[in-house]
């Protein structure tokens, strides 16, 4: 079986605007896949020994709340658990994302990353 677990690197959701930024469009829309998101921030990825380790947290989003996401469950979790990954950053596009690529290139051939590490690094 499967994991059905989406992780998305990028800013905080409250940091988002709700009417503009389609990181909430598509975190609705895998939600609608019977997903579960994990949501992360760059700063918080790390290695250790051969795992690729994210602080952050299951979150749920939903457009008819005014607070139109709702964190779930703090967690530490291994990305190879996940289906896929999902980077999703606003600008700038510093040392703390630029490092966050190197260590995804680490098991982009475990876990489907959606927009790829190596080509973020060298086009942005």
């Amino acid at each position: 079986m499967t994991n059905k677990i989406v992780a998305i690197q990028g800013n905080h959701p409250s940091e988002l605007n709700p009417l503009t930024d389609t990181t909430i469009f598509l975190a609705n829309e895998i939600q609608k896949k019977n997903y579960k998101i994990f949501y992360y921030e760059p700063r918080y990825l790390s290695i250790l020994d051969t795992d690729v380790i994210a602080n952050g947290f299951f979150v749920k989003f939903d457009y008819r709340k005014k607070k139109i996401f709702k964190i779930l469950k703090k967690k530490k979790l291994n990305l190879k658990q996940c289906k896929f990954i999902l980077i999703r950053q606003d600008p700038p596009f510093n040392l703390k994302y630029i490092s966050s690529t190197y260590i995804l290139d680490t098991i982009k051939h475990k876990v489907r990353i959606i927009n790829d590490p190596t080509s973020i690094r060298n086009v942005s």
